[in-house]
């Protein structure tokens, strides 16, 4: 199940077309909205295909009996413990409330959770589910041991971010930035050319996708690259299809896409390797149980591209250049020194990048999970991310005594690199929309 929260500071201002846009993008079964005037509410209503609750409309709680899983919209403390769980036995029990905070002690700056005891009301059911609509998305509290899964409106360094949750053993939410609608959905096409294609008649996506770059790249600050990406993308997301943009210059070439498992951002050990070797088809996984050797799996892993690399060979990884292979560099460095020529000499692609140059994708954020997603990879496990693995990880480094699911983290690690292989595959089957290449060359040639 899908469940869509639109606040209504995220899409104030916005427009039905908009609106319409955010949801047709994630397809909710249901649209929750909260803080949001009744006009708003209004046009949320006449655009949207889907059920739509609104939240400050709901009178203590409202059920919602949804096939394998109950959803309970709570926002009387009062009515918690009159819940009755009782004819759902065997069902996903889901409750997203706005009464559970986040409150900071501004003596000591410690945080803690309001209204809690709302969480000792409900956690003794089975398969039980909190969500609450006042913690950013992202953040996972816990209280009394069991934890609360924050589906707020994100609001970082850039723009608010539009939570969307997908149910299941874990909830897992993935985010859209609310200015990521319209033309300012396509990569790299920001309001002040939105502006400047607006002033040319260019007003939508569907406008932009129906041109020829030709037709626009002589404006000033286009030009051969951003007039292809933009047309191609424009009609990809309209289409929610692939397109390249090039010739696949990796044809051919001996693929090794990586990915590696840490305790942290800033590591004392990276603790798996994944693996996926395109030229015989297998996956490979370099796991370190003991924290105590640190320089073990660095080893192995170098054993194999001892004897597996050749010319050809390339290794690619989603975000490598400021992450995985520079990590990786420091540590063949620090534990396998005499082989280190081995490692700078084989060619190091970040897939992101490559990605970006080579296609327009269906997509509104360049996370790794969110491009695989949309272009139909399932992973076989939601609801961990790089920050819970590297957490569990870290936890086990202090405390032998909690040892993690080996097979389950495993399986988190291999999906990283079977969703790029994926990714590969799609844009190896996507068809040339517009060569950015020729167009290059035209353009070079006129002036």
């Amino acid at each position: 199940m899908r469940i869509l929260h639109l606040p209504g500071r995220a899409v104030w201002g916005y427009s039905e077309k908009e609106i319409e846009d955010i949801l047709e993008y994630f397809k909710p079964d249901i649209s929750l909205t909260t803080q949001m005037k009744w006009k708003l509410k209004r046009k949320v209503e006449s655009v949207s295909k889907y059920e739509t609750i609104h939240m400050d409309s709901v009178d203590g709680y409202k059920e919602r009996n949804l096939d394998d899983e109950i959803l309970v919209i709570l926002r009387d403390s009062d009515a918690a413990p009159k819940l009755d769980f009782n004819g759902y036995r065997g069902k996903r029990k889901l409750v997203i409330t706005d009464l559970i905070r986040e409150q900071m002690d501004t003596s000591s700056f410690d945080f803690s959770l309001a209204n809690a005891s709302i969480v000792d009301e409900l956690k003794g059911e089975d398969d039980l589910h909190i969500l609450s609509t006042e913690i950013e998305a992202g953040k996972k509290p816990e209280h009394g041991g069991h934890r609360i899964y924050g589906f707020g409106l994100s609001s970082g360094l850039g723009d608010d971010k539009i939570p969307n949750l997908v149910t299941g053993k874990r909830p897992h939410i993935e985010f859209l930035d609310s200015k990521k609608v319209g033309l300012a959905a396509i990569p790299g096409l920001g309001g002040k050319f939105s502006t400047k294609l607006e002033n040319m008649g260019i007003s939508t996506r569907d406008d932009l996708s129906g041109l020829n770059p030709r037709e626009i790249l002589d404006y000033e600050g286009i030009g051969p690259y951003r007039s292809t990406k933009w047309v191609c993308s424009a009609r990809s997301l309209e289409e929610e299809s692939v397109f390249r943009i090039k010739e696949n210059d990796l044809k051919g070439r001996h693929r090794l896409f990586i990915d590696i498992e840490t305790d942290s951002l800033q590591p004392n050990i990276i603790w798996h390797i994944g693996l996926s070797d395109d030229r015989d088809g297998e996956y490979h996984s370099f796991l370190e149980k003991d924290p105590d050797k640190k320089g073990r799996i660095i080893r192995h892993f170098m054993d194999y591209l001892e004897e597996e690399i050749g010319e050809d060979t390339c290794l690619l990884a989603w975000y490598g250049k400021k992450f995985d292979f520079e990590h990786l560099g420091e540590f063949i460095g620090r534990y396998d020194p005499d082989r280190k020529h081995i490692w700078e000499e084989v060619e190091k692609i970040d897939f992101m990048e490559w990605s970006d140059k080579h296609a327009a994708l269906p997509c509104r954020s360049s996370k790794l999970y969110d491009v695989s997603s949309r272009l139909g990879y399932e992973s076989s496990l939601l609801g961990l991310d790089g920050g819970d693995v590297g957490r569990i990880y870290s936890r086990y480094m202090t405390d032998r005594d909690l040892e993690p699911d080996w097979e389950e983290l495993k399986t988190y690690a291999k999906d990283d690199v079977m969703s790029m292989k994926y990714i590969y595959d799609e844009i190896k089957k996507g068809p040339i929309l517009h060569d950015i290449d020729e167009i290059k060359k035209e353009y070079g040639e006129r002036y």
